[in-house]
């Protein structure tokens, strides 16, 4: 992967103070107070890191990457061991452009795995945006967790929150009346995925399908050797959008998909991986099954977020190729493809 400053440094930069400095909107998650918190000097966005451009390989398209801080003043952040309590949620967000698309293209938001950060979902993520997407991958605060060491599950309302929050600010600078910069214009609004980890996933799970986060501009998700729960004093409801479920057979958890599958409504597909393990297809460093993960999780993409048919062929193509390294089951409902 070849990676250089660009030339559209300086945009770049603008549309990052421009996205920090943003105020929350109208459909962003409500606040949620917390107890004692630190100083308001807490949730001041930095500078954000100067832009990148690389290139994924085998991608038709270059990426530009930078990271910006994105701070929700409209929530806070319960403390946690090694970490104060904040008045405010700060989302330190990787984002990915696609160099030369020549017009708006979906948005991809991605939640990364338990205390993880974006960068175990790196190349996957680079994957993605060089078939075509702008993905933003937020960093969420440390988990808290219960006396036995699991998360609390409060923690994954707070996520989903995050990512609605996220989905917000990259809506916003992707308009063409935003600030210049690699965002402005760039940013399809009728078509936005959401993609989550392990953990993450169940903040996914409830973007798509659940009373506590429900956020309907999602139309299409991911859900990769995801974790899905109860939420507290919440239910799940059918969900609208397209789903695709990925995980190995060897992973501990991958009762969660098998149980999920069930329960989901159509569109939804579910592609097992034989003798795979929890992270190789997924987090760096990547597994000999991942580069197949990525193509199959690209045409997932191009059929409900571009409305890509020929993908929907592709994509159990790639199945039926894999030499049983990979099962499909789906149900397509009453949609074509």
């Amino acid at each position: 992967m070849r990676r250089r400053p660009t030339t559209t440094a300086t945009t770049a930069a603008l549309a990052a103070c421009a996205l920090a400095a943003a105020s929350v909107g109208a459909s962003d998650p409500p606040a949620m107070p917390e107890g004692r918190v630190t100083s308001p000097a807490a949730c001041r966005a930095g500078a954000p890191t100067p832009p990148v451009q690389e290139q994924p390989a085998g991608a038709p398209h270059a990426v530009l990457r930078f990271t910006v801080t994105l701070v929700d003043h409209r929530r806070s952040t319960p403390a946690a061991p090694h970490r104060p309590a904040r008045p405010c949620r700060v989302l330190p967000t990787v984002v990915r452009v696609p160099a030369g698309v020549g017009g708006p293209v979906p948005l991809i938001v991605v939640a990364h795995g338990r205390d993880n950060d974006p960068g175990s979902l790196a190349t996957l993520l680079d994957a993605w945006s060089g078939a075509g997407f702008v993905v933003a991958a937020p960093t969420f605060p440390v988990t808290r967790k219960d006396p036995r060491g699991n998360p609390e599950r409060a923690e994954s309302v707070a996520q989903a929150a995050d990512l609605r929050f996220v989905t917000g600010r990259m809506l916003a600078a992707g308009r063409a009346t935003a600030a210049p910069g690699p965002l402005r214009g760039a940013v399809d609004p009728r078509h936005v995925g959401a993609a989550g980890m392990s953990l993450g996933g169940l903040a996914v799970y409830g973007l798509v399908s659940n009373t506590c986060c429900r956020d309907r501009r999602v139309t299409a998700a991911e859900l990769l050797a995801a974790v899905r729960r109860d939420f507290p004093d919440e239910r799940y409801e059918k969900n609208r959008a397209p789903v695709l479920l990925v995980q190995g057979d060897a992973d501990p958890g991958y009762h969660n998909s098998v149980e999920a599958y069930p329960e989901l409504a159509p569109p939804k597909w579910f592609l097992t991986l034989a003798g795979s393990e929890h992270s190789p297809p997924f987090e760096v460093p990547p597994g000999p099954e991942a580069p197949l993960v990525y193509a199959m999780t690209t045409d997932f993409w191009d059929r409900y977020l571009k409305g890509d048919l020929d993908a929907a062929t592709r994509l159990t193509a790639a199945v039926a190729a894999s030499g049983g390294k990979v099962s499909l089951r789906r149900d397509l409902g009453r949609t074509k493809g």
